[in-house]
Parts: structure tokens; C-alpha cells; sequence
């Protein structure tokens, strides 16, 4: 858990140096299955791609921490001039497409409990506000959250989120009005976290929402 934490953070190190150099560069049970994703411009969207399929338990731990290797040598490669963009998403759609052929094993789902929000239902919750059906209320604003945890509600549900630098990195407890609960240790005992099993496209619609509010 320690050394994919560590990748998260140079994951995260390495995202942003990469965009903001190529920016100046050109001037710019079963869960529902995530929409298909376009084709990812540039080497680090598959970087966050083959992240969020590891979140989504789509590829073993360990065929991951090996994918995560040769994708941070890609980038560094990239970086530094040795290798052109194209031939680098290349290589990182190369990297990614084998890591998905080693999914982890199945695992044993267990019973939700009558008193606990199951993963199916805070996702519901979260797909209603990024469709445009509820609203988001921040507690304060999100702007102001780095690096830690922040509060909001929807439909009277009151959520707790990490973030990071941007956006939403996970949902870490969600509160009903008539007082379930679910947190982060319940659903990774389950399918998952809710935010990771979204689609790209409701991930990267969520983050947009929440970050827009107030600004």
C-alpha cells in the first residue's frame, strides 16, 4: 500500500512537470463498464488511464506496479528529448493494453450491511450531480482545499472527499439524511471507491463541477 502511495505522489510529480513543459511547448454486484475513453493525446493520459484501471481492479497489483516502471522510463525519455510524443503514447498504449491482459483474481464480495451505503449507491449519487439532476454544496470553497480533505452535500447526503491538487482523488465517507454510512475502508473492502469506478468522462466531469462552483 506504502509503495503505490509512493507512485501516486511521483505519479502526480511527474504529471505536472510533463504538462506544464509540453504546455509551453504547443502553447496548450456487477459495476456498470466505464464509457469508452478517446484516444489519449498525450503520454501522460495513458499514464492516468492505466491509474485509474489499477483503481478499477481491472489489473493485477503487481502487472501494474510493472507497467507503472516502464511508463515513468517512457516519460522520462520523452522528456527529455529522446523519443517524439507519438512514439512515446505508442509506447504507453503498448504498456497499458498488456497491463489489462493480467487482471487480479476474483474476489469474495462481502454482504452489505443494513446500516452502510454500498459502492452502487454513492455512485447513483454522484452520476445525478455530474448529469445535472442535483447540486453540489461545498462547505467551503474547493479552491481553498489542497492536499487534504474537504465537505459537501447532495440531495442531503454529506460527503467527504481527499483532494489533491485538482479535482476529486477519491470519496472517503458518505453520509445519508436517514444515517448510512459508507466510508473509504468499507467500499475498498467491497467493489471499490465509488469516484474510481466512473468513467474518465464523469471523473474529468466531476472534477470540472466542483471546481467550477464559486469560481
Amino acid at each position: 500500500m506504502m509503495k503505490f502511495a509512493r507512485r501516486a505522489i511521483l505519479l502526480g510529480t511527474l504529471t505536472t512537470m510533463l504538462t506544464s513543459v509540453w504546455s509551453r511547448i504547443i502553447g496548450a454486484p456487477g459495476l456498470p463498464a466505464p464509457a469508452p475513453s478517446a484516444r489519449p493525446t498525450w503520454p501522460t493520459d495513458v499514464v492516468s488511464k492505466l491509474y485509474r484501471d489499477a483503481h478499477r481492479r481491472l489489473i493485477d497489483p503487481d502487472a501494474f506496479e510493472a507497467a507503472f516502471d516502464q511508463a515513468i522510463e517512457v516519460l522520462r525519455a520523452s522528456n527529455a528529448g529522446k523519443i517524439e510524443r507519438e512514439e512515446a503514447t505508442t509506447r504507453m498504449l503498448a504498456i497499458h493494453a498488456e497491463a489489462l491482459r493480467h487482471p487480479p483474481p476474483p474476489r469474495e464480495i462481502p454482504p452489505l450491511r443494513a446500516d452502510e451505503v454500498g459502492v452502487h449507491e454513492a455512485m447513483a449519487l454522484l452520476r445525478r450531480a455530474i448529469a445535472g439532476e442535483s447540486h453540489i454544496e461545498l462547505e467551503h470553497p474547493w479552491a481553498e482545499v489542497f492536499h487534504s480533505f474537504g465537505q459537501f452535500t447532495i440531495e442531503g447526503w454529506k460527503l467527504t472527499a481527499f483532494k489533491r491538487n485538482r479535482g476529486i482523488k477519491y470519496l472517503d465517507a458518505a453520509l445519508s439524511p436517514d444515517g448510512h454510512m459508507g466510508t473509504y475502508v468499507s467500499w475498498q473492502a467491497r467493489e471499490g471507491n465509488p469516484v474510481h469506478l466512473l468513467s474518465d468522462e464523469e471523473q474529468d466531469r466531476l472534477d470540472e463541477l466542483i471546481e467550477g462552483i464559486g469560481s
